[in-house]
């Protein structure tokens, strides 16, 4: 079954704004040695943060996307261990990423904050020590949410074929599906409430001083801000979800439909919303592609 026009527009969208994200990537690598602000923390973290986003893209497009419109039904055989095995590993990924991104969030947020505090410091705060032990924790304890789910062999999780349909159904028993939502709902709800309280008070900081380099940080908070709304929607989402599911709230239907398009920006927003807010990107991602070194 092909990809109808809404998907079709989606994957190509992601695919566009997944090259844009490598440009700014190799942007910020190409001009860290000749532009300071490209060796602060604020873009370290960006570039730690381009990896979970790519994986979260990749897994996405190939093991939900690509399962939802049949393109994986021919790997699979009636019968066969795949049919169990690689549901889990689909399933653990999946929201295993997720909440890599969430933690990502609040860790922006609290990136913006310190810079707002600290304008002229923060950096000596966030050493390359800090950040590699922030990216340890933050690809690691969501390890601890998605494998005892995904590992435990009495919970029912797997692909059923539809031959008549050419696809493949992931389907879970009732108890691992709760938990799985309780889980997606619980870290994107304390992700979103957090980096409220930090995008709250680092608005409260910077009305002090919005001068010189502040005003380039400024705009770097802006950015971090874009970001922050797409996952907060992706958090009322789940909220709506839980709500439909548990106490037969009406009229929120239409959720099921935004599933797709919210999970796609959520791995896509990040260069696009780099890219709107701030002119030190766009300056240094020409410069790049010109061969040369910002000045």
């Amino acid at each position: 079954m092909a990809l109808n026009g809404l998907h079709t527009f989606l994957f190509s969208y992601a695919c566009i704004a997944h090259v844009l994200y490598l440009t700014i990537v190799i942007s910020i690598v190409f001009q860290r040695k000749s532009a300071s602000i490209m060796r602060g923390s604020f873009f370290s973290l960006v570039l730690g943060h381009y990896f979970a986003d790519v994986i979260y893209f990749i897994e996405f497009n190939i093991l939900m996307r690509g399962r939802k419109y049949g393109y994986l039904t021919s790997f699979f055989e009636q019968g066969s261990p795949s049919l169990i095995i690689v549901p889990r590993i689909s399933t653990a990924l999946h929201y295993y990423i997720k909440i890599v991104v969430y933690i990502g969030q609040i860790v922006f947020a609290i990136n913006r904050l310190t810079s707002a505090m600290f304008p002229m410091s923060f950096n000596h705060i966030w050493t390359h020590k800090l950040l590699l032990v922030i990216w340890f924790f933050q690809w690691t304890l969501p390890l601890a949410a998605v494998l005892p789910i995904n590992l435990n062999m009495h919970f029912d999780i797997r692909y059923i074929i539809y031959p008549s349909e050419g696809t493949l159904r992931l389907e879970n028993d009732p108890v691992s599906t709760d938990i799985i939502a309780y889980i997606d709902m619980a870290t994107s709800v304390t992700g979103t409430f957090f980096s409220l309280i930090m995008y709250v008070l680092t608005c409260f900081v910077v009305r002090r001083d919005m001068a010189g380099q502040v005003n380039i940080e400024l705009r770097l908070l802006a950015s971090a801000i874009i970001v922050f709304i797409v996952l907060s929607v992706n958090t009322v989402m789940q909220i709506l979800t839980i709500l439909q599911n548990k106490v037969g709230l009406s009229g929120v239907m239409f959720i099921n439909d935004l599933s797709y398009p919210v999970n796609d920006l959520i791995y896509t927003i990040q260069p696009w919303a780099l890219l709107m807010s701030s002119s030190v990107i766009r300056s240094h991602i020409y410069a790049t592609l010109r061969g040369k070194h910002y000045e």
